[in-house]
């Protein structure tokens, strides 16, 4: 009788335990299925990761405004810490409080124009026409294109050479592909 117990106890056990280890393992079978179609991407070196980075310089101007910035922001700090002091006190004037910090706000909004307006000059005097693209890029566009509604990716990968030399670019822009 004690041998029988002992039987259906372990049976039990070993029956849980081997649900609960094909439970933990079913997502690994799924996931070692297959390549899921990475095999495309693995060729393409990223351009932002195979250039090296440049050094900026900003300008002395751009320089001189983020230095308001981080000037005012670290007084604000000290004065928003006497404020929260100040305001614990007994008969404190909270109506001056928020005035005060309406022309904070409207003093930092005016660092971050300036600090704008001198680190990015190009931006403000950008007005040229975008430029048409050369007929060679815009044909090896369309064959990209058309290679990719193919679902022809090896085409793709090999005209993508042609597309960046005719159109002087290294990335998708200007392309609109549609899933179907």
């Amino acid at each position: 009788m004690n041998s029988i117990r002992k039987l259906l106890a372990v049976g039990t056990g070993a029956v849980g335990l081997a649900a609960v280890v094909a439970f933990a393992l079913a997502p690994v079978t799924v996931l070692a299925e297959g390549s899921h179609g990475w095999d495309f991407w693995r060729g393409f070196a990223l351009s932002a990761k195979s250039t090296p980075p440049t050094a900026v310089t900003l300008p002395a101007a751009c320089t001189d405004a983020l230095q308001a910035i981080k000037a005012a922001h670290s007084q604000d700090v000290s004065e928003d810490a006497q404020e929260r002091l100040a305001a614990a006190q007994a008969g404190a004037d909270l109506a001056a409080d928020v005035q005060e910090d309406k022309d904070e706000v409207a003093t930092f909004q005016a660092l971050w124009v300036t600090a704008r307006d001198a680190c990015a000059p190009q931006l403000a005097t950008k007005t040229a026409p975008p430029t048409t693209p050369s007929a060679a890029c815009v044909a090896a566009k369309a064959a990209v294109k058309a290679a990719w509604e193919r679902k022809d990716y090896a085409a793709v990968r090999s005209l993508w050479n042609t597309v960046k030399t005719a159109c002087g670019f290294s990335s998708f822009e200007g392309f609109t592909f549609e899933r179907r």
